[in-house]
């Protein structure tokens, strides 16, 4: 009886204070509806970026006067290395095959080059990408990498470490923004609902003088508001939520296919996702109460 009591009062509350209800209602959607925005666009970087790393290499340029025993014997120590996962040797006959394949069309450019200019390589992949800066500092200096002499960062060594960080950092740069600007809607839904709950208290205030005569305890008192509260943070993130579940359902139907490698249809745990935005909302709504129940309700 007391539960269905509270629900009650709060539900006619929301009733009363519509106007402010609603804004409440909408503020908490929209920053719930960021943040759940922000994870989906998340963990799609995160997964495009892993395996981004995962298919990073490093590939080594011969001297083409370098000699075969010393190509073999920088195989070797390649091989030798610990963090190394697979070599594989591109000899210059094949390097110019696939330069080739990838002016199909417009093969009669290299027809104006006089032999083969291109040199030998080793591919390098690693067990572990994060090392990949590191493995490739080591032939910077070595005798039979073709580096051009002074070029700073050396040009006989090529590795995507350099773009996968700069991904990395415009990520992070996105998600600072991104996280700054859902705390700003969160205190806007943390204030609004602080707002809701103080008029609701204003529109009560004589019921409450009446209960606190008769001897009704402080949480009698203070419950319909906690309800009210919690029940506009929860109509707001279940909306959210919704919103949320569409916004992906767009992404995996029209982006996916488009760009398959930024966007995946598994990189989202979307149960979890759903789960983290309802109880996001709920707990602004908590929070927002218990603000107002503090500053405008002395029982």
């Amino acid at each position: 009886m007391p539960f269905r009591f509270f629900f009650s009062e709060a539900m006619n509350s929301l009733v009363r204070n519509w106007v402010m209800s609603m804004a409440a209602i909408v503020t908490v959607l929209v920053s719930m509806f960021i943040l759940g925005l922000g994870l989906i666009l998340f963990f799609n970087f995160q997964d495009a970026i892993s395996d981004l790393r995962s298919k990073l290499e490093i590939e080594v340029f011969i001297k083409n006067t370098a000699s075969q025993e010393e190509i073999d014997a920088l195989g070797v120590e390649i091989r030798d290395m610990p963090e190394v996962k697979s070599v594989y040797f591109v000899s210059k006959e094949e390097a110019l095959q696939r330069l080739r394949e990838s002016l199909k069309g417009n093969e009669d450019v290299l027809d104006a080059l006089s032999g083969n200019p291109l040199p030998p390589s080793y591919q390098i992949t690693l067990n572990n990408p994060d090392q990949i800066e590191e493995v490739a500092s080591r032939f910077f200096d070595h005798p039979i990498v073709d580096n051009t002499p002074g070029k700073d960062p050396p040009d006989g060594v090529k590795y995507g470490g350099e773009t996968s960080d700069r991904v990395l950092k415009v990520t992070t740069i996105f998600l600072i923004s991104g996280a700054g600007f859902v705390a700003l809607l969160t205190m806007a839904s943390i204030l609004l609902i602080s707002n809701t709950i103080r008029l609701s208290i204003f529109a009560r205030r004589r019921e409450v003088e009446i209960m606190r005569l008769v001897g009704a305890t402080n949480w009698f008192i203070r419950w319909p508001f906690v309800i009210e509260g919690v029940a506009t943070g929860i109509i707001g993130a279940t909306a959210a939520a919704l919103a949320v579940l569409l916004a992906n359902y767009f992404l995996v139907q029209n982006v996916v296919e488009k760009m398959p490698f930024l966007f995946s249809a598994s990189a989202v745990p979307i149960f979890r996702l759903t789960i983290f935005v309802i109880a996001g909302g709920t707990l602004l709504g908590a929070i927002g109460s218990t603000l107002a129940l503090r500053r405008f309700l002395r029982i």
